[in-house]
């Protein structure tokens, strides 16, 4: 029977490897299979997909930050990635860590693009007819468009921004303090297939 699966190390390459039925992924000396008996290969993309662009970056802290925003929908931090118009819009993979989960410029960890993340709560507390609020805005996430010929990442780490405000039960609450949790720079990484995306 055929060892067809390797997650790891073979020979120089790290990654996640599976051959063709009948045919051991590694040989005995720990030496890739060629890629004609591969039917997955990470470092290419998805099965005999071809890949037609990669590549990475880092984006900084966005400058529309929450102490000072009036909308939440946008961020002013993004990269613009333009490549050949293939006539459809392609099948795109991205990535993102934190720029602090880098260590030697190697990510320690990485998450997938998702769509952003906004909250918008508020607790109160009273006693005596006095009473107290505490408003927790907040915007992180890493999000991406494809079209045909282009790619734009989002970083949208904006941060969190609390509100204080006190006042009389009944009456309009006065503000009383406010403070900023500043936000990240983030670190990204794309895969461009040539095929059709949904």
């Amino acid at each position: 029977m055929a060892k067809r699966i390797l997650l790891g190390k073979a020979g120089s390459d790290y990654g996640l490897f599976v051959s063709k039925t009948g045919t051991d992924v590694v040989d005995n000396s720990n030496v890739l299979t060629s890629s004609t008996n591969l039917m997955f290969d990470s470092r290419v993309g998805v099965g005999s997909l071809d890949l037609k662009y990669h590549g990475q970056g880092l984006l900084g802290v966005p400058g529309n930050n929450l102490a000072t925003a009036t909308n939440l929908n946008t961020s002013d931090t993004f990269a613009t990635i333009s490549f050949t118009n293939e006539g459809f819009v392609p099948f795109v993979i991205v990535q993102w860590c934190l720029q602090s989960d880098l260590a030697g410029g190697v990510a320690t960890k990485m998450y997938q693009a998702t769509a952003d993340f906004n909250t918008d709560s508020t607790r109160f507390f009273s006693s005596g007819g006095q009473g107290t609020s505490q408003q927790r805005l907040a915007r992180a996430g890493v999000s991406y468009t494809v079209n045909s010929s282009t790619l734009i990442i989002r970083n949208n780490m904006i941060g969190e921004l609390f509100i204080s405000k006190s006042g009389t039960l009944g009456q309009t609450f006065s503000e009383t303090g406010r403070s900023y949790v500043g936000g990240e720079g983030i670190a990204y990484a794309f895969l461009i297939f040539d095929l059709e995306g949904g």
